[in-house]
């Protein structure tokens, strides 16, 4: 009699659900795979041989046949582990045959028969619930994932024998205890803490507060690094939906254990990065910075340092929000919906800029080269670009008490209740992701802001995509002032924002 059981693997970020089929017949003991199995799927039979043997029950000789349905489905990962070694032991009359057909059973077995954790558990159960499955059995290293954002009945156990007991004698109720932990943002930086800075400060109120893309230039030392590492303390809570779309991913990605204590993603990876770390892919497919910072931050420091064709990749997530990657036999869609900061020195040296204390002793052609590592293409697509200027002596004693992390993500969240309120007929959340026509439809503006920024646009050659962009940070703007229309002074101060290392409007 063939035995089926249902299990789980992943492809991309969505579980598919596996029929694990065995049957075992007579003949030269043997013992085949198919249905597309990939090595380590494969590898499973050594494993789960070994883990039947030293769990007390006998590995059967014949010839054993598991067939993994649907057959034109690739399966990949250790998922399938756990359900072929239950289904031998049915196939084989060691342990009683039951009906599992609202069960599905997935994880990794030791040679000792212990039960090992797996990356992806989160979309399988997500993807069992809806279709209808109730229960799951798996491993326990699994369950803190599972229990806070999945639903349904849940046997998390630890070894193949506490499986089988289960099975046997149906003597368990579901785990039912609900784990939920503080989350807490990964980076404690307050902006009280960050002497002067006052522009760049109100520069990130406005990015926080309408998801604007912001980049930052200025002599070392000056604290971009620390401006972009305290943004997390003012970015408003993740929504239910944003925060189970990243536990999908980090539970696909491996890092479930972050997403533990992590509110909100902040990705800061070092400029050697290769394209597969920034974007996703290779061989197989690994997911890139920008996905891990999907509904988060991906913090670039020292930008200019980057490989350019590294920064070209990002034209297109920065864009449409997702990544499109495709292999000769699959297509994978990744979301990267995130904040870009990024930060740099002037030049190779890091004094250009300065009036005072050290000077450059870069030569104008190497300050162009190294600028110019940052394409047009790249800085139009930026919404604020923000100077950083070396902080006076006089402000060394003076704290703003207007700019605190608790008082800027208090205005934030008022500004993002009124941008929810307009836009809530719409497919938007934030004024940085409208787009097209809407801009002008969702962005009321005063007749002298009109004027003046009809006059910049003619003047200064800006492009179509940068001429929304200033409208659409000119509306957050009037957001965290409380305005009906974007006025002449959100307008000016917009402008403000589009002036490049060379002082240019672009």
């Amino acid at each position: 009699m063939s035995i089926n059981i249902y299990s789980a693997t992943n492809h991309g970020l969505d579980g598919v659900l596996i029929n694990v089929e065995v049957d075992i017949m007579r003949g030269i003991p043997s013992f085949h795979m198919v249905g597309l199995p990939e090595a380590s799927v494969k590898e499973a039979r050594e494993r789960v041989r070994a883990a039947i043997v030293n769990s007390g029950y006998t590995f059967p000789l014949g010839r054993i046949i598991i067939n993994l349905a649907p057959a034109d489905v690739r399966k990949k990962g250790t998922f399938l582990d756990l359900p072929i070694a239950i289904g031998i032991l049915m196939a084989s009359g060691q342990i009683k045959y039951k009906e599992l057909e609202n069960f599905i059973i997935f994880g990794e077995l030791s040679l000792n028969g212990n039960l090992k954790g797996v990356k992806g558990a989160l979309p399988i159960i997500l993807e069992g619930s809806n279709k209808a499955k109730e229960n799951f059995i798996f491993p326990l290293e699994n369950l803190s994932e599972i229990a806070e954002n999945g639903q349904g009945n849940f046997y998390p156990f630890n070894n193949l024998k506490q499986v089988i007991t289960y099975i046997t004698n149906d003597d368990l109720l579901p785990y039912k205890e609900n784990i939920h932990k503080e989350k807490v943002g990964k980076c404690k930086i307050n902006y009280s803490e960050i002497i002067g800075q006052l522009e760049a400060k109100r520069a990130m109120e406005i990015a926080a507060a309408g998801r604007h893309n912001i980049y930052m230039f200025g002599s070392p030392g000056v604290g971009k690094t620390m401006l972009a590492n305290a943004i997390t303390s003012i970015l408003p809570p993740l929504t239910k939906n944003e925060e189970m779309e990243v536990a999908k991913i980090y539970s696909i990605a491996g890092f479930s254990r972050e997403m533990e204590t992590l509110d909100i993603p902040f990705r800061a990876p070092h400029h050697t990065i290769t394209k597969s770390a920034l974007i996703g892919g290779g061989r197989e497919l690994t997911l890139g910075e920008i996905t891990l910072a999907h509904n988060g931050v991906l913090f670039l420091d020292e930008i200019l340092e980057y490989k350019r064709e590294i920064l070209e990749l990002l034209r297109k997530p920065m864009e449409e929000s997702y990544i499109s990657i495709t292999r000769q036999h699959e297509r994978f869609i990744l979301p990267s919906k995130f904040l870009l900061i990024s930060a740099s020195n002037p030049c190779p040296c890091g004094n250009w800029m300065n009036t005072e204390g050290k000077k450059c002793k870069c030569t104008d052609m190497e300050i162009h080269k190294y600028i110019n590592k940052l394409s047009s293409a790249i800085i139009d697509r930026m919404d604020l670009l923000c100077y950083i200027p070396r902080v006076r002596p006089e402000e060394l004693l003076n704290n703003n008490e207007k700019y605190t992390s608790e008082k800027m993500k208090e205005r934030i969240l008022l500004a993002i209740e009124r941008e929810n309120y307009r836009l809530i007929s719409t497919e938007y959340r934030y004024n940085s992701e409208i787009t097209g026509k809407d801009i002008y439809r969702l962005c009321s503006i005063t007749t002298k802001a009109r004027k003046i920024l009809e006059k910049c646009y003619m003047s200064y050659g800006i492009s179509l995509r940068a001429y929304g962009k200033i409208i659409k940070v000119a509306r957050t703007m009037a957001d965290l002032q409380e305005e009906e229309k974007i006025t002449e002074d959100n307008i000016i101060e917009a402008l403000g924002y589009r002036k490049n290392i060379f002082g240019e409007i672009v």
